[in-house]
């Protein structure tokens, strides 16, 4: 496949951001997110088979986006320190290009070896970004294939927007696009988070690195995509279900199972039963309530930790998919309120302290799960109708290594699991019959 870059070009605010909004304070979670970029692709097909206008189309998606940067006015701005983003309206970076391939083939299976291709090239998503105060917090790549189908690549700098973030900002460049009145527009509040959770001087604080510790490690890794079914999820959660946990969410039994072929895979490589640390992102939109609300913008997330310990817990579905869901319930209202303010901050360090020491002491193996089912991706029109399909990025590429993304397979024909591990790892990971058993590997990954 081949992919043409034809122009490039920095797309600002259609209005000014006011001089009181020139400088966003990050939120503490703002500031011990990944410094990398987050990733998403949106296929769309021919309109109906018919030839689409695309110097038309790349006219109304500049147009829109700018209109869209000025409600999302941190997108265009620069990191300034570690304290705060400076909204200056630099702008966005907006390439076009032309790809030698059709979408049909393209996505029949979808090809995850070439994803990264299709993102804006300047940016390499879930790598650390080095160069952050002239870094671009937004980077778009439109990428128009022989057909006349149209993949939408889009790069968010993690730093000042999490997941549920980039849906919301999708969704309103979307809603724009189709021609919205200002009544219908999404108003996004990026000033809460940093308010209830300002930042701190990191710096001095020697165990921040370990406050993500599995999206620490970067190494060559490769990613697979495994497909579950409905039919697979209902018989997936009877499995997981048990004395403690009742009723599981799709969530809980997925992730139970991954982590159980994981902690397998972890095993038959080093022959020895290690403890093993899941790391998922938990949205506290919800969970904490007012003056948090679905506007909050940023990283309003948090990390929940999950330990299996093989000398007190077996390895079956229903025993991990408890403590899934233990790690869960304690991200809680109360919990969130201990975290303002001073005393939370000690709270949140000497947290970071303890797992560091049990990384060090123990060695366990980490994993980093995110969730992004029910963000409506595949819901993101922009006047042509809804996505084919949404991808992230893949291919043996260097990268933030141990981990799962699980997204919504469009029309709500099932979930996909996107895994990053080392190569090693992979192997044992993908031909686990307890996976096989429930997942449909892309293609691509022959059953064994």
């Amino acid at each position: 496949m081949q992919v043409r870059i034809i122009s490039r070009e920095t797309i600002k605010p259609s209005s000014p951001t006011p001089s009181h909004l020139k400088t966003l304070k990050f939120s503490l979670f703002d500031q011990i997110a990944p410094k990398s970029y987050i990733p998403t692709i949106l296929f769309y097909p021919t309109n109906d088979g018919l030839l689409i206008n695309h110097a038309q189309i790349s006219t109304q998606l500049k147009k829109s986006l700018s209109e869209a940067l000025t409600r999302f006015y941190p997108l265009s701005g620069r990191e300034k320190d570690q304290f705060s983003i400076q909204c200056n309206d630099e702008g966005a970076s907006y390439s076009e290009a032309l790809v030698d391939y059709n979408v049909s083939d393209f996505l029949d299976p979808p090809k995850i070896n070439l994803l990264s291709q299709l993102l804006p090239c300047h940016c390499q998503p879930w790598v650390t970004c080095q160069d952050r105060a002239s870094a671009v917090c937004l980077a778009i790549q439109v990428n128009v294939f022989n057909c006349g189908g149209i993949a939408i690549g889009v790069c968010v700098l993690h730093t000042i927007a999490d997941g549920i973030t980039v849906s919301a900002f999708l969704k309103s460049w979307a809603t724009i696009a189709r021609g919205a009145n200002d009544q219908q527009l999404f108003r996004p509040d990026f000033t809460t988070a940093s308010t209830l959770f300002p930042p701190r001087d990191l710096l001095s604080l020697t165990c921040s690195n370990r406050l993500l510790v599995a999206w620490k490690k970067e190494a060559i890794s490769v990613t697979r995509r495994f497909v579950f079914d409905a039919n697979a999820i209902v018989t997936l959660k009877a499995k997981a279900e048990g004395e403690y946990v009742s009723n599981p969410t799709r969530y809980e039994s997925l992730a139970a199972l991954i982590w159980k072929c994981l902690i397998g895979a972890s095993m038959k490589i080093s022959g020895l039963a290690r403890p093993s640390l899941l790391e998922h992102a938990v949205d506290i939109r919800r969970r904490m309530g007012q003056p948090l609300s679905a506007d909050s913008m940023g990283n309003v997330i948090i990390v929940a930790n999950a330990v299996y310990d093989p000398a007190e817990t077996n390895i079956i579905l229903r025993d991990l998919a408890t403590i899934v869901r233990q790690s869960i319930e304690e991200v809680n209202g109360d919990f969130m309120r201990t975290l303002q303010g001073d005393e939370g901050f000690l709270l949140i360090s000497g947290y970071a302290e303890m797992i560091a020491e049990m990384l060090q002491k123990e060695e366990p193996e980490s994993f980093g799960f995110t969730n992004w089912c029910n963000f409506g991706l595949n819901e993101v029109d922009f006047g042509w109708g809804k996505p084919l399909w949404v991808g992230a990025s893949g291919g043996d590429n260097l990268s933030f290594v141990n981990c799962v993304l699980f997204k919504d397979m469009e029309c709500g024909k099932g979930t996909e699991a996107w895994v990053t591990l080392e190569e090693k790892e992979m192997a044992a990971f993908e031909n686990d019959p307890d996976l096989l058993a429930y997942a449909f590997p892309n293609p691509s990954v022959s059953r064994p």
